[in-house]
């Protein structure tokens, strides 16, 4: 038997391979709610069960100093600990959660929202207007990290016009702002600075932030003051670290958890057709895989578009995705508005013109470096990749970084000749994404950075729903000429829980959401 989740979905469909047999299209969220539930589960207690522990096994540890970014370390928890103003649903419409109304002159160029009364953060301080326009002015703080950080720069101002009120003047009108309220924690300005080692985590969520062992585990307790009625129900959650693959899945099959975050994909299949878990869809990740135009002999655009061609991406979704991964050369998520499907298939595999091309940009033979995260879905790519360039006469060679220092060199934009990247960023708004995907955003490490490429993202920016299609299909058009990136797959993810887990819901790029989940009896 299945059994939907609860919950918010975003607009993205693909056609997914044969591994989940009872799903021939499947929605994928971006900032949004799972729904992929091919295991099934046990029919769910009547009502709440109240009390309990919440064992939670994840494969990345926390990391509180970038609470504002979008890092998997922190799906377990983040949510948990910090509310946002509010939630998007199934139909990317905002919900409800701090804000608790709001309304936009009719420029859209303002946006006036009314705050939630009676909220206070786990130091038992008073939520107020003056604690939104805080943490909205952390995002844009290149030290944060915040994915958003670009489209947080379109706001000239924010203004506290009393404790429950706050108004936000715009630069230009823009569809992105409602994913940066959403994405968005908000932190408590009288602890911030204290949050990087985790001594001071406070926010207004369900749950309060414990005891934090690095690289070992993480314990929240229950929020007794929070502001929602009926919740949370459980008392606890523990979040076990396990970044061995195997060992992840033991500790879900085993029992030892409740809920698994970060399991390899060919493990989850495994558990798909069992009745005893629940995959909950936690959105998807474009894999893209980028030059930089800077270094010789990558520095034309002909050199860059005999790469397209020699990339066979079916292997890659076989080989490393169970076929379970979209085949696309675009940066957009389908089924968002203004989608230029007929461009999705530019590049097939034809490594017979790749080579043309490279011979006639003078590449052939060329030295090439791919520098990649030490995961072992990079290292998989990587090693297609490298095949696949070899057999069209380039000499490739790779550099696998450990997370930290492949953070660190993303986000400086100097990560190297060439490389491959994950972005979590399936179901944002192609508005958001130009300003937000590391991979095409202004500083993007292929530094890549043209009067012509700003332009092109102006009209996306600034497009309604009459001129949205083609500015995005120009811009489009122009990105896959000039091949600076490469997207070689689009791939789903899930989170895997027992089947007596109610009530959880996974939003926000894989955050949990726990406030009315319980383990019934």
């Amino acid at each position: 038997m299945t059994r939907p989740s609860s919950g918010a979905q975003r607009a993205v469909r693909w056609v997914r391979g044969a591994a989940i047999a009872t799903a021939v299209a499947v929605v994928l969220t971006g900032c949004a709610v799972a729904q992929a539930n091919p295991g099934g589960s046990a029919a769910p207690s009547a009502e709440p069960v109240e009390g309990g522990t919440l064992q939670v096994a994840a494969a990345a540890d926390a990391q509180p100093q970038f609470v504002m970014a979008n890092r998997a370390g922190n799906w377990s928890w983040r949510r948990l600990v910090f509310d946002s103003l509010i939630q998007l649903d199934s139909d990317s419409q905002p919900q409800a959660v701090l804000a608790t109304d709001w309304s936009y002159d009719d420029d859209r160029t303002q946006l006036t929202l009314t705050l939630r009364d009676g909220v206070t953060f786990h130091s038992g301080r008073p939520f107020t207007a003056d604690d939104v326009v805080y943490s909205l002015d952390q995002v844009k703080l290149p030290a944060n990290a915040s994915q958003l950080a670009g489209v947080a720069k379109n706001i000239e101002t924010v203004t506290a016009t009393s404790d429950t009120e706050v108004v936000i003047d715009l630069a230009a009108p823009s569809d992105s702002l409602f994913d940066l309220l959403d994405l968005t924690p908000i932190v408590d300005s009288e602890t911030w600075a204290s949050i990087a080692d985790g001594k001071e985590v406070i926010g207004t969520g369900p749950f309060t932030w414990d005891e934090w062992v690095p690289g070992a585990s993480l314990t929240l307790q229950k929020n007794d003051e929070y502001w929602a009625d009926g919740g949370p129900h459980l008392d606890e959650v523990d979040i076990s670290i396990i970044s061995d693959p195997t060992a992840l899945q033991s500790a879900i099959k085993g029992g030892a958890a409740d809920v698994a975050i970060g399991m390899a994909q060919s493990d989850v299949m495994r558990l798909a057709d069992d009745p005893a878990y629940v995959l909950e869809n936690a959105g998807g990740v474009f894999y893209p895989f980028g030059l930089d135009v800077e270094q010789a002999p990558f520095d034309t655009a002909e050199a860059r578009q005999a790469l397209g061609y020699a990339i066979d991406r079916e292997r890659i979704s076989d080989q490393v995705f169970g076929g379970d991964a979209l085949l696309t050369d675009l940066w957009w998520t389908p089924g968002s508005p203004g989608y230029p499907a007929d461009l999705e298939q530019h590049f097939r595999y034809d490594p017979e013109k790749a080579r043309e091309l490279l011979e006639s940009a003078g590449a052939a033979g060329a030295d090439l470096t791919i520098t990649y995260a030490n995961l072992p879905v990079m290292k998989s790519l990587f090693e297609i990749v490298q095949n696949n360039l070899a057999e069209v006469g380039l000499n490739v060679t790779g550099e696998a970084l450990d997370l930290p220092d492949y953070d660190k060199r993303q986000v400086e934009g100097s990560i190297g000749q060439s490389f491959l990247l994950l972005h979590g960023m399936v179901g944002f708004s192609s508005a958001t994404l130009i300003d937000a995907m590391p991979s095409i955003r202004t500083g993007n490490p292929s530094h890549f950075d043209t009067p012509e490429y700003n332009a092109f993202k102006d009209a996306v920016r600034g497009a309604d729903d009459s001129t949205r299609e083609a500015a995005l299909t120009e811009l489009s058009e122009y990105m896959l000429d000039q091949s600076f990136s490469h997207i070689i797959a689009v791939a789903p993810q899930y989170h895997v829980h027992a089947a007596d887990l109610q009530g959880l819901q996974v939003v926000s790029l894989g955050s949990l959401v726990a406030t009315d989940a319980y383990l019934s009896e």
